[in-house]
């Protein structure tokens, strides 16, 4: 034989390889919702961390002996357990069914997030229509006619925007509940507390993960406190059959740490990104590869959403703040004759970053 049928035969052996892992993962996952319905019937949470670590164990250990990086087989194995939790996740939306028969109309629904809200209560029976310009016209006008008697409208526009349509709607409240999914709430609480007195019954929530989000797990949703216990309630049962965390907040303290979680971490990225040098280097560190990452991250999105999360939070300013005088310190301490300040700024970063 010569070397390239040779090489032909080992390439045609990988390409059965690889179409035998395929079959071996939808095998893997339909062994899971199995498992996943059980736990459902049981009354358990998807998630099983104590399995997990056991199965990663295994599959490291298994590595290890077949003269595999376990690393590698770590990460194999973990993807597959996400896709697994994804199936689960799926199957408990479909057969919670909270929607099976109502009508939701989201708000800027051809938006990545309206459109991500769209996908998750379809997920559970709704009839979710987008109430968008940028929609097809016929799913739009059908919006706009089921806005009035919907059971759900969810607010997935700007924050001015919506506080400009609360006010509207103030005037003949919707029947159905309302609720917003802005990142920031300072706009909001007075127009919505407008709707509530007209007799509205309004949420407001936070989902703290962007539109690719596949699977909840480790995911947290804020849940605002707006006076109306019931529409939050309603609100609260819809993410119950998924893994993710729900947190409770006054509406009120919300963008007080949102100026944190978000307005302080995007313009950590944002700046980290500007100050890249227009030309790349051949080498590029673990890193400097890990804040690029996050840094391309941030600037692929809207730069009018991060706008919003900037300017419209009151307490962004002092948030950005901080991070200059952070800056500060470090030009200072790498001006010092000794490392002393440095060892200051390592410690203040330990006492607050929280290190797993």
């Amino acid at each position: 034989m010569s070397e390239d049928a040779e090489l032909e035969a080992l390439r045609e052996r990988i390409r059965r390889i690889d179409a035998e892992l395929v079959t071996r993962t939808a095998e893997r996952i339909a062994l899971g919702r199995e498992i996943g319905a059980i736990k459902h019937r049981q009354g358990l949470g998807a998630a099983d961390y104590p399995q997990e670590k056991k199965v990663l164990r295994s599959a490291r250990d298994a590595a290890a002996a077949a003269g595999v990086d376990p690393d590698l087989a770590e990460e194999i194995v973990a993807r597959l357990i996400r896709a697994s939790l994804r199936a689960q996740e799926e199957d408990r939306l479909r057969l919670a069914g909270l929607g099976a028969g109502r009508r939701a109309v989201v708000v800027g629904g051809a938006g990545r997030m309206g459109r991500w809200m769209r996908r998750f209560l379809s997920a559970q029976g709704y009839a979710a229509t987008p109430l968008d310009p940028a929609a097809d016209p016929t799913e739009d006008a059908a919006a706009r006619r089921d806005l009035p008697a919907a059971d759900l409208v969810v607010c997935a526009a700007p924050p001015a925007a919506i506080a400009s349509l609360y006010r509207d709607w103030a005037s003949a409240p919707p029947a159905g509940i309302v609720v917003d999914i802005a990142s920031i709430k300072t706009p909001l609480i007075e127009p919505i507390a407008r709707l509530l007195e007209a007799g509205g019954r309004v949420a407001s929530i936070h989902p703290m993960f962007g539109p690719s989000a596949l699977l909840l797990r480790d995911a947290d949703v804020v849940v605002c406190d707006t006076g109306d216990d019931a529409s939050r309630e309603a609100i609260e049962r819809l993410f119950e059959p998924t893994t993710a965390r729900l947190v409770r907040l006054p509406i009120a303290d919300h963008d007080r740490v949102m100026a944190d979680l978000l307005s302080l971490a995007h313009a950590a990225a944002i700046a980290f990104a500007v100050a890249l040098p227009e030309e790349g280097h051949a080498v590029r560190s673990t890193t400097f590869q890990a804040l690029e990452r996050l840094a391309a991250a941030v600037v692929r999105e809207s730069p009018e959403v991060y706008y919003e999360i900037q300017a419209r939070n009151p307490h962004s300013a002092g948030s950005i703040a901080r991070l200059r005088a952070a800056l500060d310190r470090i030009v200072e301490a790498s001006a010092a004759p000794d490392a002393s300040p440095f060892r200051a700024l390592f410690e203040a970063g330990r006492n607050r970053a929280r290190l797993t």
